[in-house]
């Protein structure tokens, strides 16, 4: 297994209080892919590049339904996406 990531648990935060403010709006979807992946981050113990990609297709996933831009969840996603990058030593 790899090394936790510095990061972790503040994705697996950011992730986790998106879900509420899905559940809030209706997006059902996305709040159960967003879960998913959260239970995927913690059965590894570490972040790796398929978790960024699930991650990034949540979000396409809201852009494309024209939800994204009037989720409040928005903003957690996007800060859990810019820490995957950081913890996957991508630049951001």
């Amino acid at each position: 297994m790899s090394t936790r990531q510095p990061q972790f648990e503040e994705i697996v935060d950011q992730l986790s209080k998106a879900v509420p403010i899905l559940k809030s709006e209706g997006l059902d979807g996305s709040v159960k892919d967003t879960e998913k992946l959260i239970s995927r981050i913690q059965g590894m113990g570490s972040i790796i590049p398929l978790h960024k990609n699930g991650l990034y297709s949540i979000l396409r996933m809201m852009l494309e339904s024209n939800t994204y831009y009037d989720s409040k969840a928005g903003e957690c996603l996007d800060q859990a996406f810019v820490l995957m990058k950081e913890a996957l030593g991508e630049n951001v």
